[in-house]
């Protein structure tokens, strides 16, 4: 039998145990997937013992860690295993701090054409989740350090930890990184949606000021961020942000967008009433932001019926294209 094909058949039979045999059964299994040397044959392991709460194979879990430390890029190329592992271990609450604080720092720079990688960002991610449940005092030291990770996913990563912790530190941290900046959008973004997420109330004001910043990427980071709350207060300051009428058309239409978000009869409302009469660019757009909720039949005939009482070309066009079911 070709070696892939028996590697498949062997991920299969500790498939079948796992969900069909007793707990007994597939703990004793998982503790002996847990010591192969096939990386990607242990990450599936790992990811069960996570997944069904098997607590006991805990210490297993972590020699098998360890073991792949030994020679790592031969022995757990991409760090498929390590990554299962320590995702596992959050799963299960381990709770040993210098375990996660050394996730933290571990890199493992793997050969490419032209250069190399990090492959191990997701354990690094994983580990900042790890030790901020941990809720070691320390903790927030560390999740800074992460915070300027040369690799963007893992500043990500520390900020999603943020939100488990002390909700003062962790406002701090990230009004401090809204106000740094950062090279990647998608890390401010993160900050205004965790921000949002640890101290809703006490940072709306803060959140509605960075709608006028000259950077555009910040504005609608931070109106989506306003939306996701799904608070009353950041509806009413998205309404009057939009009725702006200076407001570049792109920033707008993510106003609606962030208003959509909120996902209740006053937000439609008020949508509703832009298609309804504002000029066709604005209609257009919200027509095209609220077809994530073309799903919703009441909402779905509200815009139908205004789209054909506009009898606008552009409106009918924008409708037929964004609210056509897939």
């Amino acid at each position: 039998m070709p070696p892939k094909r028996f590697a498949e058949e062997k991920l299969e039979a500790l498939q079948d145990i796992v969900e069909h045999d007793t707990r007994a059964s597939a703990q004793a299994a998982l503790h002996s997937a847990l010591k192969e040397k096939n990386n990607f044959f242990v990450a599936k392991a790992a990811g069960w013992a996570g997944e069904h709460l098997y607590y006991d194979l805990i210490p297993d879990l972590v020699n098998s860690y360890q073991r792949f430390l030994q020679n790592p890029l031969k022995s757990d190329k991409t760090c498929a295993a390590k990554i299962a592992i320590v995702r596992a271990l959050y799963e299960l609450n381990y709770n040993d701090v210098e375990f996660f604080r050394e996730g933290l720092r571990y890199r493992q720079l793997e050969p490419v054409w032209g250069g190399h990688v990090d492959t191990a960002v997701d354990i690094r991610c994983s580990s900042a989740m790890g030790l901020a449940a941990t809720n070691h005092y320390r903790v927030m030291i560390d999740l800074v350090e992460l915070l300027y990770d040369e690799e963007y996913i893992a500043r990500i990563g520390a900020i999603k930890a943020m939100e488990m912790v002390d909700p003062y530190q962790a406002e701090l941290a990230l009004r401090h990184k809204i106000f740094q900046g950062d090279q990647e959008p998608e890390v401010i973004a993160q900050c205004f949606s965790s921000l949002m997420q640890v101290a809703a109330e006490e940072s709306l004001d803060f959140v509605a000021a960075c709608l006028h910043d000259s950077n555009v990427s910040v504005c609608e980071s931070a109106a989506l961020a306003l939306g996701e709350s799904r608070l009353d207060d950041a509806l009413d300051i998205l309404i009057d942000e939009s009725r702006n009428i200076i407001l570049h058309n792109t920033f707008r239409r993510s106003l609606f967008r962030a208003i959509a978000l909120q996902r209740n009869n006053r937000a439609f409302d008020y949508l509703i009433s832009i298609i309804e009469t504002e000029d066709d660019s604005a209609a257009c757009d919200v027509v095209e932001v609220l077809a994530i909720y073309n799903y919703n039949k009441v909402l779905e005939e509200k815009v139908k019926k205004l789209v054909s009482n506009r009898k606008s070309q552009g409106i009918t066009q924008t409708f037929q294209q964004f609210w056509k079911k897939s």
